[in-house]
């Protein structure tokens, strides 16, 4: 039986990456994956990562020209449900790559500074010592049956989490499937437009109330036309047919093919590590909760990760959770609580209907691009700030264009998104806290419920034959 230091399941943006960093270090890493080369990655086409991100994390940018870059754009802007109203969120260039290519470059990457990655190979259980801590796993190849030992295997599986769900039930990481409810169906129609005399990056932008979005595509006369959704794709078709193209004035376009993808939205994972395991990329759910954007966002844990990890593997101790507990506290305190503290808040700006966000858009309140901007680097409001939202409501409430009903579940979600700060801020410093902890986060987390729950459309669900 072969002996690595890292095995790692999964060979997409997250599992390639922590291969590399690992692996460039003089680490004997495994990788494997349960796709062929040619089919890895290939449910969609275009994903889109932030210039600064990708320089951050020691990714690899295409120039211009390069097949692996189809655009480039410098801007994100939030707009009214009826399509009105534009703020600019950001100003940061985004690069859009062809996902299958520039992965597949990812794995050459990887395996030029010296990891092994073997293809059409798919996890089957993990191997453990008399203790029951992980020192290995399981793979099955079209050769049958086989084993690895290694001192720690990560899960980068994606939203299957082959290796996290097979954990036992008493892991700290927790061995949960992902529910209908806690993923993001996500349809992409590369839309070309009849109309020749008209810039279509006018139109592009992110439509908060229908988790809608027009973006660049390969096309310079059309876009990509995304929507994503809970339940299933046939209701985010239902949504973007019945709400957001009825709602949304675009010209008439053709569409030239669709795609379908999935991300994760769920709580992150209480913790990443257990005994000889880590999970991270989207079987851990590191996923931003205003866009579903997952691949640089997973390599924040992953920076940390390797740093802890590799100091542990220079040492000939075993890799403990509570060794790596550090890992947890580090992240859970930082981008952890920012993607999760976001999601209460959600579910009050998206429950509320299209006319109010409408007269919020318009009247700059709470919608205004300051509060917009700050969404997903942490927002600090002033006591004018303050002053000018709660005028703002006052006078949306007086003229009977906000209902109070709406704006008292604005108000619990920025009550619970503040809790759910003060609990990560105070994250276990050490594994013997955590199940204290871990008593608190389920009671809350039960008190606020699921986006999906307080997010969906019972009418449709019902249309559509969802329980």
């Amino acid at each position: 039986m072969k002996k690595y230091d890292v095995f790692v399941v999964g060979a997409s943006t997250t599992g390639c990456w922590f291969a590399y960093q690992m692996a460039k270090q003089g680490f004997k890493v495994l990788v494997i994956e349960k796709n062929d080369p040619d089919n890895v990655s290939r449910e969609y086409d275009v994903f889109h990562m932030g210039k600064a991100d990708m320089e951050k994390f020691d990714l690899v940018i295409p120039p211009e020209g390069d097949p692996l870059r189809e655009f480039c754009f410098g801007h994100s802007t939030m707009i009214s449900p009826y399509g009105n109203y534009p703020k600019a969120c950001a100003e940061a260039p985004v690069i859009g790559l062809h996902k299958h290519d520039y992965i597949m470059s990812m794995a050459e990457r990887a395996k030029d500074a010296g990891a092994e990655i073997i293809y059409g190979a798919s996890f089957t259980d993990f191997i453990c010592d008399s203790n029951k801590r992980i020192i290995g796993a399981k793979y099955k190849t079209n050769d049958g049956e086989n084993e690895a030992y290694a001192r720690i295997v990560a899960d980068c599986s994606g939203i299957p989490a082959v290796a996290r769900t097979k954990l036992p039930d008493t892991s700290v990481v927790g061995n949960f499937k992902l529910t209908n409810k806690d993923i993001l169906y996500v349809v992409l129609y590369y839309a070309e437009y009849l109309k020749k005399d008209f810039n279509p990056r006018d139109l592009d932008g992110f439509f908060m109330q229908y988790k809608s979005w027009s973006a660049p595509s390969d096309n310079p006369n059309g876009a990509i036309l995304g929507i994503g959704a809970f339940c299933g794709y046939d209701y985010a078709e239902e949504i973007f047919k019945e709400d957001f193209m009825k709602n949304v004035n675009f010209p008439e376009y053709t569409v030239e093919r669709v795609e379908k993808g999935m991300t994760p939205y769920h709580t992150s994972v209480y913790s990443l590590v257990d005994d000889g395991f880590i999970a991270l990329g989207d079987a851990a759910c590191h996923t931003k909760p205003t866009c579903g954007e997952g691949c640089t966002s997973s390599l924040v844990a992953g920076e940390i990760a390797v740093e802890v990890i590799s100091n542990l593997l220079k040492s000939d101790r075993f890799l403990t959770k509570e060794r790596m507990w550090s890992i947890n506290k580090r992240y859970m305190t930082a981008q952890g609580k920012d993607f999760d503290s976001m999601r209460p808040l959600l579910m009050g700006i998206i429950s509320m209907s299209y006319d109010e966000a409408e007269f919020l858009f318009k009247n700059d309140i709470m919608f205004s691009e300051k509060i917009l901007g700050g969404m997903d680097t942490g927002l600090v409001l002033d006591v004018n700030d303050i002053a000018g939202i709660v005028k703002g409501i006052a006078t949306g409430i007086a003229k009977k264009h906000l209902k109070p009903a709406t704006i008292a579940k604005l108000v619990r979600g920025l009550m619970y998104s503040t809790q759910v700060g003060t609990l990560y801020d105070n994250y276990p410093t050490t594994y013997e806290e955590f199940s204290a902890w871990k008593v608190k986060a389920d009671k809350l987390w039960e008190e606020i419920g699921s986006v999906a729950e307080n997010t969906c459309d019972p009418e449709i669900l019902k249309k559509l034959g969802y329980e």
